[in-house]
């Protein structure tokens, strides 16, 4: 009849059982009648078995049935990004700032940098110039202390022997003849005007030294050299000082303590002047 569909029998090729050549699959012994797939890989065209996930020959690996592979790379076009004429500016303007900030800050570090070194020079060039000022009080104060002491030994000495100066028998004498006592010279040089004007001039320019050396305690590290020789000259000075305004013990003793200060004094001035600036 027209339009009907004719079947064909065939054999299976299993069991030997008539079955329709439509089947996908023997009714009888179940054996599967339809031609297996091959898998082949996609890269190198290998023929590969069931159940594999990599190709043998390549490496390649192989996509599940029913699947796409996951694994191939996925190329990503990424467009220009376009920015607004305002989102232009902020960047700008924010860039600009940070700039503008970065170099307030390398300004003021500089300024504050040169400020500091500006600072220490002046303090050091402030500690030289009292250095000398120190220095020369001392050695001109020494100088009037020098007089006075030679001074002073000579009535102390004139008066005990009766030896007769122009320069001290003001001191040593009245009336043409010798006091009966150092002492007593000594007042008499002591209450002579003339005299007791350098003695305070010594006493006075202690106190101006020891003003000085108050600024100059604490030395820059170049200057603690300077600062060690200076109070060497310092203590030198004082005590050629003090026995220039005060005299005691005997004529001996005070004459050898004299000379010696006087020779220290001037031994430390000469260490001190390469010190000092010109």
């Amino acid at each position: 009849m027209k339009g009907d569909i004719i079947m064909a029998m065939i054999t299976c090729p299993n069991c030997g059982e008539q079955i329709s050549d439509k089947a996908k699959s023997c009714v009888h012994c179940g054996v599967s009648l339809q031609p297996e797939e091959k898998m082949v890989c996609e890269e190198c065209g290998a023929e590969l078995e069931g159940g594999i996930e990599i190709c043998p020959a390549c490496g390649c690996p192989v996509a599940k049935s029913g699947e796409e592979a996951t694994d191939v790379p996925q190329q990503v076009e990424v467009t220009g990004v376009r920015m607004t004429k305002k989102a232009k500016k902020i960047v700008l303007l924010v860039g600009g700032a940070i700039i503008l900030i970065a170099a307030v800050i390398l300004g003021i570090g500089m300024i504050q940098k040169k400020k500091a070194a500006d600072e220490a020079k002046k303090e050091k060039k402030e500690y030289a110039a009292n250095l000398n000022t120190i220095t020369y009080t001392m050695l001109d104060a020494s100088g009037i202390a020098e007089d006075c002491g030679n001074l002073i030994k000579s009535v102390w000495s004139n008066s005990i022997y009766e030896e007769s100066d122009e320069e001290t028998d003001e001191y040593t004498k009245e009336d043409g003849y010798f006091v009966s006592d150092f002492n007593e010279a000594l007042g008499n040089l002591f209450a002579d005007s003339a005299f007791s004007n350098k003695v305070k001039s010594v006493s006075e320019k202690q106190d101006t030294v020891n003003s000085l050396l108050k600024k100059l305690n604490n030395p820059p590290q170049e200057y603690k050299e300077a600062y060690d020789k200076m109070k060497e000259f310092y203590d030198a000075y004082i005590t050629l000082s003090n026995l220039a305004t005060n005299p005691s013990g005997n004529l001996q003793t005070y004459s050898n303590s004299f000379s010696e200060a006087d020779t220290k004094v001037m031994n430390c001035y000469k260490a001190m002047q390469v010190y000092l600036e010109e």
